[in-house]
Protein backbone atom coordinates (compact mmCIF):
# COMPACT_ATOMS: atom_id res chain seq x y z
CA UNK A 1 0.00 0.00 0.00
CA UNK A 2 1.45 3.40 -0.94
CA UNK A 3 1.99 6.19 2.06
CA UNK A 4 -0.78 8.38 1.92
CA UNK A 5 0.52 12.04 1.44
CA UNK A 6 -0.91 15.43 1.94
CA UNK A 7 0.50 18.82 0.66
CA UNK A 8 0.66 22.45 2.57
CA UNK A 9 1.93 25.55 1.29
CA UNK A 10 3.95 27.94 3.95
CA UNK A 11 6.76 30.55 4.14
CA UNK A 12 7.53 30.20 0.53
CA UNK A 13 8.06 26.56 0.30
CA UNK A 14 5.96 23.24 -0.02
CA UNK A 15 5.51 21.12 2.77
CA UNK A 16 4.37 17.41 2.14
CA UNK A 17 2.95 15.40 4.96
CA UNK A 18 3.61 11.47 4.58
CA UNK A 19 2.14 8.64 6.35
CA UNK A 20 3.91 5.78 6.57
CA UNK A 21 3.08 2.02 7.95
CA UNK A 22 5.05 2.78 11.03
CA UNK A 23 5.36 6.66 11.06
CA UNK A 24 5.11 9.89 9.78
CA UNK A 25 7.40 12.18 7.86
CA UNK A 26 7.11 15.79 7.04
CA UNK A 27 9.36 17.00 3.83
CA UNK A 28 10.25 20.30 2.81
CA UNK A 29 10.28 19.92 -1.09
CA UNK A 30 11.86 16.34 -1.40
CA UNK A 31 13.61 16.42 2.06
CA UNK A 32 12.43 14.95 5.37
CA UNK A 33 12.51 17.76 7.93
CA UNK A 34 10.47 15.81 10.78
CA UNK A 35 10.08 11.88 11.11
CA UNK A 36 8.44 10.33 14.07
CA UNK A 37 10.47 6.91 13.26
CA UNK A 38 12.68 8.18 16.12
CA UNK A 39 11.39 10.19 18.71
CA UNK A 40 12.98 9.21 20.99
CA UNK A 41 16.67 10.54 20.92
CA UNK A 42 14.43 14.08 20.56
CA UNK A 43 12.60 13.36 24.03
CA UNK A 44 15.84 12.21 25.29
CA UNK A 45 17.30 15.68 24.01
CA UNK A 46 14.33 17.41 26.00
CA UNK A 47 15.39 15.47 29.23
CA UNK A 48 19.24 17.13 29.29
CA UNK A 49 17.89 20.50 30.66
CA UNK A 50 18.37 21.28 34.21
CA UNK A 51 15.67 19.89 36.88
CA UNK A 52 16.08 23.29 38.43
CA UNK A 53 15.98 25.19 35.07
CA UNK A 54 12.79 28.01 35.61
CA UNK A 55 13.06 29.38 32.00
CA UNK A 56 13.49 27.52 28.89
CA UNK A 57 13.42 28.42 25.18
CA UNK A 58 12.78 24.96 22.50
CA UNK A 59 13.16 26.36 19.37
CA UNK A 60 11.43 24.05 17.17
CA UNK A 61 8.14 21.93 18.15
CA UNK A 62 8.45 19.21 15.71
CA UNK A 63 6.10 16.50 16.60
CA UNK A 64 6.49 17.56 20.17
CA UNK A 65 9.03 14.89 21.82
CA UNK A 66 11.61 17.43 23.02
CA UNK A 67 9.04 19.58 24.70
CA UNK A 68 7.87 16.80 26.24
CA UNK A 69 11.36 15.82 27.53
CA UNK A 70 11.59 19.02 29.13
CA UNK A 71 8.16 18.89 30.91
CA UNK A 72 9.06 15.67 32.16
CA UNK A 73 12.27 16.96 34.21
CA UNK A 74 11.70 20.68 35.23
CA UNK A 75 9.56 21.18 37.99
CA UNK A 76 6.00 22.30 38.38
CA UNK A 77 6.84 26.62 38.64
CA UNK A 78 8.92 26.46 35.13
CA UNK A 79 8.01 28.68 32.25
CA UNK A 80 9.04 26.67 28.76
CA UNK A 81 8.66 28.58 25.53
CA UNK A 82 8.23 26.79 22.88
CA UNK A 83 8.85 28.71 19.66
CA UNK A 84 7.60 27.36 16.23
CA UNK A 85 7.39 29.22 12.66
CA UNK A 86 5.28 26.75 10.52
CA UNK A 87 1.56 27.39 11.56
CA UNK A 88 1.47 24.20 9.71
CA UNK A 89 3.06 21.91 12.16
CA UNK A 90 1.28 23.76 15.40
CA UNK A 91 -1.96 22.32 13.19
CA UNK A 92 -0.60 19.51 12.55
CA UNK A 93 0.20 18.74 16.38
CA UNK A 94 -2.60 20.01 17.61
CA UNK A 95 -4.84 18.05 15.09
CA UNK A 96 -4.73 15.10 13.80
CA UNK A 97 -0.56 14.49 15.06
CA UNK A 98 -1.61 15.27 18.74
CA UNK A 99 -1.17 11.75 19.83
CA UNK A 100 2.76 12.15 19.17
CA UNK A 101 2.72 14.99 21.00
CA UNK A 102 0.79 13.76 24.13
CA UNK A 103 -0.84 16.64 24.78
CA UNK A 104 2.62 18.44 25.66
CA UNK A 105 1.26 21.79 24.39
CA UNK A 106 -1.44 22.03 27.32
CA UNK A 107 0.45 21.79 29.54
CA UNK A 108 0.32 24.86 31.54
CA UNK A 109 3.88 25.85 31.98
CA UNK A 110 4.16 25.85 28.34
CA UNK A 111 4.05 28.81 26.28
CA UNK A 112 3.37 28.78 22.20
CA UNK A 113 5.25 31.46 20.48
CA UNK A 114 4.98 31.61 16.66
CA UNK A 115 8.00 33.39 15.90
CA UNK A 116 11.58 33.14 14.58
CA UNK A 117 13.74 31.79 17.69
CA UNK A 118 16.69 33.50 16.59
CA UNK A 119 14.59 37.03 17.66
CA UNK A 120 13.07 35.27 20.71
CA UNK A 121 16.83 34.60 21.88
CA UNK A 122 18.08 38.01 21.33
CA UNK A 123 14.77 39.34 24.15
CA UNK A 124 15.06 36.72 26.24
CA UNK A 125 17.42 37.05 29.39
CA UNK A 126 18.72 35.00 32.42
CA UNK A 127 17.34 31.94 30.48
CA UNK A 128 18.38 28.26 32.65
CA UNK A 129 18.36 26.67 29.14
CA UNK A 130 18.44 26.71 25.37
CA UNK A 131 17.46 23.69 23.19
CA UNK A 132 17.39 23.61 19.38
CA UNK A 133 15.53 21.35 17.77
CA UNK A 134 14.70 23.50 14.50
CA UNK A 135 17.15 21.77 11.98
CA UNK A 136 18.81 18.13 11.33
CA UNK A 137 22.40 19.93 13.19
CA UNK A 138 24.34 22.91 12.84
CA UNK A 139 25.38 22.65 9.67
CA UNK A 140 22.25 21.25 7.63
CA UNK A 141 19.63 23.91 8.24
CA UNK A 142 15.80 23.59 7.38
CA UNK A 143 15.85 27.33 6.42
CA UNK A 144 19.22 28.93 4.60
CA UNK A 145 18.90 31.69 7.57
CA UNK A 146 18.63 29.08 10.29
CA UNK A 147 22.46 28.79 9.49
CA UNK A 148 22.87 32.06 11.90
CA UNK A 149 21.99 30.48 14.87
CA UNK A 150 25.06 28.27 14.63
CA UNK A 151 27.79 30.94 13.56
CA UNK A 152 29.47 33.33 16.38
CA UNK A 153 27.11 36.03 16.44
CA UNK A 154 24.33 33.74 17.00
CA UNK A 155 26.36 31.83 19.67
CA UNK A 156 27.01 35.35 21.28
CA UNK A 157 23.66 36.06 21.35
CA UNK A 158 22.69 32.99 22.81
CA UNK A 159 25.02 32.91 25.54
CA UNK A 160 23.84 36.79 26.54
CA UNK A 161 20.52 35.03 26.65
CA UNK A 162 21.39 32.69 29.24
CA UNK A 163 22.35 32.78 33.20
CA UNK A 164 25.40 31.94 34.39
CA UNK A 165 26.04 28.05 34.23
CA UNK A 166 23.16 28.25 31.62
CA UNK A 167 22.76 25.87 28.56
CA UNK A 168 22.56 26.06 24.96
CA UNK A 169 22.60 22.95 22.51
CA UNK A 170 21.30 21.27 19.22
CA UNK A 171 20.15 18.28 18.61
CA UNK A 172 21.86 16.57 15.52
CA UNK A 173 21.18 13.48 13.61
CA UNK A 174 24.54 13.25 12.16
CA UNK A 175 28.43 13.44 13.78
CA UNK A 176 29.37 17.71 14.05
CA UNK A 177 32.16 17.31 16.60
CA UNK A 178 34.00 20.35 14.77
CA UNK A 179 30.92 22.27 15.83
CA UNK A 180 32.40 22.04 19.56
CA UNK A 181 35.29 24.75 18.70
CA UNK A 182 32.61 27.21 17.75
CA UNK A 183 30.95 26.71 20.86
CA UNK A 184 34.66 27.35 23.02
CA UNK A 185 35.31 29.92 20.51
CA UNK A 186 31.68 32.04 21.59
CA UNK A 187 33.09 31.59 25.55
CA UNK A 188 30.61 28.03 25.75
CA UNK A 189 31.90 25.39 27.30
CA UNK A 190 31.57 22.45 24.93
CA UNK A 191 30.60 18.87 25.33
CA UNK A 192 28.35 16.30 23.75
CA UNK A 193 25.63 14.19 24.68
CA UNK A 194 24.93 10.76 22.61
CA UNK A 195 21.75 9.38 21.93
CA UNK A 196 20.72 5.44 21.76
CA UNK A 197 17.48 4.35 20.14
CA UNK A 198 16.92 0.83 18.72
CA UNK A 199 20.18 -0.19 19.70
CA UNK A 200 22.77 2.09 17.82
CA UNK A 201 23.71 5.64 18.65
CA UNK A 202 21.18 7.86 16.58
CA UNK A 203 21.44 11.26 17.67
CA UNK A 204 23.90 13.66 19.63
CA UNK A 205 23.02 16.52 21.20
CA UNK A 206 26.24 19.50 21.25
CA UNK A 207 26.15 21.84 24.49
CA UNK A 208 27.61 24.77 25.46
CA UNK A 209 27.11 26.18 28.85
CA UNK A 210 28.02 29.29 30.22
CA UNK A 211 30.32 29.85 32.67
Amino acid sequence: MPPRKRTFYEAGVTLTLVERRTHHELLIGDVPILTSALLGTERAFGRIVPRSARRVVVGGLGFGSTLAGVLETVGPRARVLVVEKLETVVELVRGELAHLARAALDDPRVELVRDDVRAVIARERELDAILLDVDNGPDWGSFLANARLYDRRGLEAAKRALRRGGIWAVWSGYPADAFALRLRDAGLRPSVVVFEERGKVQARAYVGKKP
